[in-house]
């Protein structure tokens, strides 16, 4: 059974009534006098809770953030949607969402409301933290208290890092006027302090949703992965033997195939708790999530729904969106698309239509694709009940679910239950799934190490790495170790965990100069269709714009271009 303190939905929450505005960083309670006193436990456990949940109560009606819908305002979801929708991993086909056609082409500005919120979702959680560490005790379990929330503190600002390069910064909760860290500032600040939490934080967690020593470590790792682009200074070899240590660590590949799934399916499966937990599971930092106890729009419920349609085989919850659907560049790193598609042409009226199929060979479910593919990490549906599956409309007019491929990586299905079964897990909810997320997790360290190993010229170290992972899906195809190889190979094991907009900035794809000698594109990107000429891009576009409000009201310097 799940192992989470009851105090999750009841003083984690109820005790702590911090709230953030987006037209205030300063971010302070609601009602400071609804604070009788510090509850270090409850508070605590609010601190982990603000990665899966979106407010006072579930699923919404009390925010933490103010002026964005309180679903979209969720920590899992926010990282997911500004790291994939832009990306070439699929497309966004709602537009009811404030701000997502501009996410989707990358034409984002100061004003976007999703951009301004992942920012305040951020910096809320950071005055959380400091709100805590300003006011804990390091009596009984305290001092491992402090070290975790000093861990997640340093996760959010990694974010800021990341997204936004240089932004405010405060280690206590103040009102007054806070320095604006340069992006070089901020990683050595990062860098600083995730070493002194390797040494202290626990050896071993203390619960499956808790952190230890090896977070800090893998947190470390994608820090200096990504060293040359947050300070213009490359650290392969540091990202290489952070990334070692990791994969010496007690968390290990899932690598049961036991049953109807593969060991990859089942880290994100209703039950995945038993392969991402535990002392040797796969997971680093898991985000619990459970369809009676955590209920919230933009945790696993956003991940399971939001890609699947009911006419899709049964997945352990009964609502679905409808929402997302492939590009063309994503179905590539599987498949050659000229082996796939054929076509098909009728006349109506006077015109000529044409349709692309996929070839019968290729028509499959999330059961079956990942046999056609040859990789058990291609967990798609192709064809199924006529529709189309290959044929791309572009963002001209949106495109419509059917016209490309499906992701369903993400389940409440439980891994116990018969491939056919039509019923739930009885005790938990028919409408939101148990499926915890596994938000760091072990194959990381792999991929790092891999790509590490590869700037550094070791090109059969980096394979060894790869074929780990390789090994785990059953791909026996043959490969060399290239930059766009392993490009490539990111997105397979990752897609639809929130990180592809970072790789495609590191590796020089995604905007500016770099990304105008690649000439990578992908639907979308930039307004175009696949296929049609490549869109120069400004560099502003590889970090996103402060919101003017806080320009304006803290006197910040705003992100260059912007």
């Amino acid at each position: 059974m799940k192992n989470i303190l009851k105090y999750l939905m009841v003083l984690g929450i109820a005790a702590f009534g911090f709230t953030a505005c987006v037209d205030d960083l300063n971010v302070t309670p609601k009602d400071p006098n609804s604070i009788q006193y510090f509850d270090q436990n409850g508070i605590f456990t609010k601190i982990y809770a603000t990665l899966g949940l979106t407010g006072q109560k579930g699923p919404d009606g009390n925010g933490d953030v103010e002026g964005i819908d309180e679903g979209v305002s969720a920590f899992v979801r926010m990282i997911f949607e500004l790291n994939v929708f832009p990306t070439d991993e699929g497309w966004w086909i709602y537009d009811g969402d404030s701000g997502m056609p501009d996410l989707r082409v990358i034409s984002w500005t100061a004003n976007n409301s999703l951009v301004t919120g992942i920012y305040y979702r951020l910096y809320f959680d950071i005055s959380l933290c400091n709100h805590f560490l300003e006011n804990a005790s390091a009596e009984g379990d305290g001092a491992e208290q402090i070290a975790e929330v000093r861990l997640i503190r340093a996760l959010n600002y990694y974010y800021l890092l990341d997204m936004f390069g240089s932004v405010p910064f405060a280690l206590k909760v103040t009102s007054e006027a806070k320095p604006q860290y340069s992006r070089v500032e901020l990683y050595n600040w990062l860098e600083g302090e995730l070493k002194e939490l390797e040494s202290i934080l626990p050896e071993q967690r203390l619960s499956d949703y808790r952190v230890d020593r090896v977070a800090a470590k893998m947190l470390l790792a994608r820090l200096y992965l990504n060293a040359e682009v947050y300070t213009g200074t490359a650290h392969w070899d540091l990202a290489r033997d952070k990334a070692k240590e990791v994969m010496n660590s007690q968390y290990k590949l899932c690598k049961d195939n036991s049953g109807s799934y593969s060991a990859y399916q089942k880290l994100f499966m209703g039950d995945n708790h038993k392969y991402i937990g535990g002392t040797n599971g796969e997971g680093i930092l898991n985000i619990y999530q459970d369809g009676v106890m955590t209920q919230c729009w933009g945790g696993a419920r956003f991940m399971c729904s939001a890609f699947r349609d009911e006419k899709y085989n049964y997945f352990g919850i009964s609502d679905t969106w409808s929402c997302f659907r492939t590009s063309p560049e994503f179905l590539s790193k599987w498949v050659n698309l000229d082996d796939v598609k054929e076509t098909y042409s009728y006349t109506s009226g006077k015109s000529t239509i044409t349709r692309v199929f996929a070839k019968k060979e290729y028509r499959g479910d999330e059961f079956t694709m990942p046999k056609i593919l040859g990789d058990d990490r291609a967990i798609l549906m192709s064809w199924k009940d006529g529709a189309d599956t290959m044929q791309i409309n572009g963002p001209a007019n949106n495109g419509a679910f059917y016209e490309c491929w499906s992701v369903l990586k993400w389940t409440g299905r439980y891994s116990i239950q018969d491939l056919n079964a039509v019923e739930n897990i009885p005790g938990h909810s028919p409408d939101w799934p148990d499926t915890d997320i596994p938000f760091i997790r072990v194959a990381e360290a792999y991929m790092t190490y891999a790509e590490a190993q590869f700037r550094l010229g070791n090109s059969d170290e980096a394979k060894n790495a790869v074929q780990e992972l390789r090994d785990r899906a059953h791909n026996t195809k043959p490969f060399t170790i290239t930059e766009e190889f392993l490009l490539d190979e990111w997105c397979r094991e990752f897609y639809c965990e929130g990180r592809r907009r970072t790789d495609l900035v590191r590796f020089g794809r995604f905007a500016g100069p770099q990304a105008d000698a690649n000439q990578y594109s992908w639907e979308g990107r930039g307004g175009v269709k696949s296929g049609e000429p490549f869109v120069s891009l400004e560099a502003k576009y590889n970090v996103f714009p402060l919101p003017n409000s806080d320009v304006i009201t803290q006197n910040l310097k705003q992100t260059e271009g912007y």
